[in-house]
């Protein structure tokens, strides 16, 4: 209780001499009094103040103490408040029923001021060691349910990292048998099966990348997605994954221009991220491109950051479909009959890891003539005492990325 707060005493007496007298004794002992005098006025009263304590006569016209009492205590709200009978009666059968009402303490009257004064202070102690019993046990089961809460959270994690181990186990291990089934035809081929492999084995590698994708962003939904910093020349990795798609550009017509402000920059950043935001991005650029046109690669050196730009002048996206571009599952072509594949989950994914080195991704476009993305990631390195700068990122190392990334585009003849 705040010493700075006097507990308030309620006196109930239909005796005015009585009261005064209780009165003088309470407030000369550092409480403040309140004075009633019925049954009634105690209820009327506590319904809108809380005393800390109620003093209460037996023995009042209209609604008694014992009455009084009992109805104090069948309210949960108030129940808690202590009741100190103060009476004449001294019948072991009336202090008996007193307490079986609900009272903490009976005095009789002519009281001792000694007494009286003792018996509250008393009892104001109880009280305030009840309240704070009773907020330990509403911390301690507060406590008690987070910890549950927490437990069903470990629990619910370990089977989330179960999940998704059993799950790319049960969607890839079909798919690796597939593979390996197309590899036997391809050692035994005849001509007028190409075709065919081709179709089967690029649509295992469309499949592959759903289940990575899907897999990918619960991952990344639920924590579990993790990207592996190391010191790289980002220029080396964007500049090695451009050229490594020069088949597909030139399979459909089109131009390719790289260029860059700088040969070398160092940064902290997961190789493979990269990689795979970069192929999503060319590889839209690709699909919405029409033959004869081109596709610009730029990286821009601004210090801080790395400015990587995806510049095509295809098909565009319309006005009213750029702020929702990076939501899941969104695809500017919803229809069951649209030219082009997709799931609508790359570029969710690709704002995600963009967002995981710390960057940003933005699109600027003109339905009809083009998009730009552009990508800025913080120049942050590493110190070179733990990591080592890594410079071998090369088209050889990473055929099997482009050609999931590009299983939506077909160009089997």
């Amino acid at each position: 209780m705040d010493n700075s707060i006097k507990p308030k005493i309620l006196i109930a007496d239909d005796s005015m001499l009585n009261l005064r007298i209780i009165e003088d004794v309470i407030k000369n002992n550092g409480y403040e009094p309140v004075l009633v005098t019925s049954g009634n006025e105690v209820i009327e009263y506590v319904k809108k103040e809380r005393p800390d304590l109620i003093l209460l006569d037996i023995v009042m016209p209209g609604m008694d103490g014992y009455e009084t009492c009992q109805i104090l205590k069948n309210d949960s709200k108030i129940k808690d408040i202590p009741i100190i009978f103060l009476t004449s009666q001294s019948r072991i059968e009336d202090i008996a029923k007193g307490f079986e009402v609900g009272a903490v303490d009976y005095i009789n009257k002519p009281f001792h001021e000694v007494e009286l004064i003792s018996r509250v202070k008393t009892h104001l102690q109880l009280k305030n060691l009840h309240d704070e019993l009773k907020k330990s046990n509403e911390q301690l089961k507060k406590t008690n349910e987070e910890l549950l809460k927490a437990n069903e959270t470990i629990q619910y994690n370990k089977l989330q990292t179960e999940f998704f181990a059993n799950i790319s186990h049960e969607f890839k291990t079909p798919l690796n048998l597939i593979f390996s089934t197309i590899q036997l035809f391809e050692l035994c081929k005849q001509n007028y099966m190409d075709k065919h492999i081709k179709i089967m084995k690029q649509n295992c590698y469309r499949l592959l990348r759903l289940v990575n994708n899907l897999i990918d962003i619960t991952k990344i939904d639920s924590g579990y997605f993790e990207i592996d910093l190391q010191n790289h020349n980002i220029v080396h990795i964007v500049e090695t994954i451009s050229l490594s798609i020069l088949e597909y550009i030139k399979r459909n017509e089109l131009n390719l221009i790289f260029d860059t402000e700088v040969e070398e920059k160092i940064i902290a950043c997961d190789a493979d991220k990269i990689e795979r935001i970069i192929l999503n991005l060319l590889s839209n650029s690709i699909k919405f491109t029409k033959p004869g046109g081109s596709i610009v690669v730029k990286i821009y050196d601004k210090k801080e950051k790395v400015v990587i730009s995806i510049k095509d002048n295809g098909k565009g996206i319309p006005k009213d479909k750029i702020d929702t571009i990076f939501e899941r599952f969104m695809q500017i072509d919803k229809s069951l009959s649209r030219k082009k594949e997709g799931s609508g989950i790359g570029l969710s994914l690709v704002k995600a890891l963009v967002e995981m080195h710390g960057g940003k991704i933005s699109v600027k476009s003109e339905y009809g003539k083009g998009s730009e993305f552009i990508i800025e990631i913080p120049a942050k390195v590493l110190p070179e005492s733990d990591i080592k700068i890594d410079n071998n990122y090369s088209k050889e190392d990473h055929i099997e990325s482009i050609n999931i990334e590009f299983s939506d585009i077909y160009s089997v003849s």
